[in-house]
């Protein structure tokens, strides 16, 4: 069986080095065109074709990108519907660009020096940071030691980052249950060491003194037992709300549960909104009205930005936003006075 033509051989054939034989036929600039179009004589004459890795080498990249995911002592992440949801973008849009993509986990014992340490030894090309806190220090420090990253769902002055608005979708979801005769609303925050968190109650209080509204604010961290105990102190009040917001779909799941455990019919006695629109909001009884966040877009978007900053295209730090929209279904209806 004949030996496939080697890089050695295409050089020997061009009458040049081995290494100018992979900057040519990978367009360096470095090469001239005419060395580059002897090189390129010479490979298809001989059938040589450059394998990936050391096309790769060559560019000094990997044509890797790392998805950096919070580590949960007591759930694996990827069995929330928000991380796959994300995955899902971050997967299409680097697929479409010849990249891959490398789940890499964010414990609580990770630094500075671990992520310096991934793009040094070629690991990945670049970060992509799924859920971070409000806390920016870290992020300075790694843009300062030129470490190329995006953050996703968060936002800051001098950092690249892709978020969603609140606004927009909370605002119809508002507007949709005070147009329903709501005029007692509850609120269930989300983990108060997060952006969103503070954002989403921020818009919550907004609208209520826009609208002219009674509510009640109960903490929460995004999770299903914080909707329950959120909604077991709301609707254990007085004047319990008619309605209730949450900060997340998470959080609405355990005040449908709260309800149905409580006698609550939902959406006769309550109605319920929750926070961004991931499954599984169609297959709960009833179906859930909710805040559409797009996390996938987000995810995708977060991608092609940092593709964009590997390649040399962007250089200065950008905010980038999504609107947030409203989806009704079966959580909210008309509002019925207390017998």
């Amino acid at each position: 069986m004949a030996q496939k033509p080697s890089r050695a051989d295409v050089a020997h054939l061009a009458g040049v080095a081995e290494s100018t034989v992979s900057r040519a036929l990978n367009d360096s600039n470095l090469i001239t065109e005419p060395i580059k179009s002897r090189v390129r004589e010479a490979a298809k004459k001989l059938g040589y074709i450059p394998s990936r890795q050391a096309a790769l080498f060559a560019r000094n990249r990997t044509n890797t990108i790392g998805f950096v995911v919070p580590s949960y002592g007591s759930f694996p992440p990827f069995s929330r519907s928000y991380f796959p949801a994300l995955l899902d973008g971050v997967v299409l849009e680097t697929d479409a660009n010849d990249y891959a993509t490398t789940v890499i986990l964010d414990k609580q014992s990770s630094c500075n020096e671990d992520y310096m340490a991934l793009i040094k030894s070629k690991t990945v090309d670049g970060l992509l940071f799924a859920v971070t806190r409000d806390d920016f220090g870290p992020f300075r420090g790694l843009r300062q030691q030129g470490v190329p990253f995006v953050l996703i769902n968060n936002y800051q002055e001098g950092l690249n980052s892709v978020d969603a608005l609140p606004e927009p979708g909370m605002r119809m979801a508002f507007s949709h249950g005070f147009n329903l005769g709501h005029k007692d609303f509850g609120y269930i925050t989300g983990d108060m060491r997060y952006k969103n968190a503070i954002d989403r109650l921020n818009v919550f209080k907004k609208l209520c003194e826009e609208y002219g509204t009674a509510s009640s604010v109960v903490e929460g961290d995004f999770s299903k037992t914080s909707g329950y105990r959120g909604a077991a102190r709301l609707l254990s009040q007085a004047n319990r709300p008619s309605i209730i917001m949450t900060s997340s779909d998470r959080s609405a799941f355990g005040v449908l549960n709260y309800a149905a455990e409580h006698g609550i019919r939902i959406p006769e006695e309550l109605s319920v909104i929750g926070y961004d629109n991931l499954p599984p909001v169609q297959d709960v009884s009833p179906p859930l009205s909710t805040v559409d966040h797009p996390v996938t877009n987000l995810a995708k978007k977060a991608t092609r930005l940092l593709l964009s900053i590997l390649k040399g295209e962007r250089v200065e730090p950008i905010q980038e936003w999504l609107d947030t929209g409203f989806i009704v279904r079966e959580s909210t209806s008309i509002f019925r006075p207390r017998p």
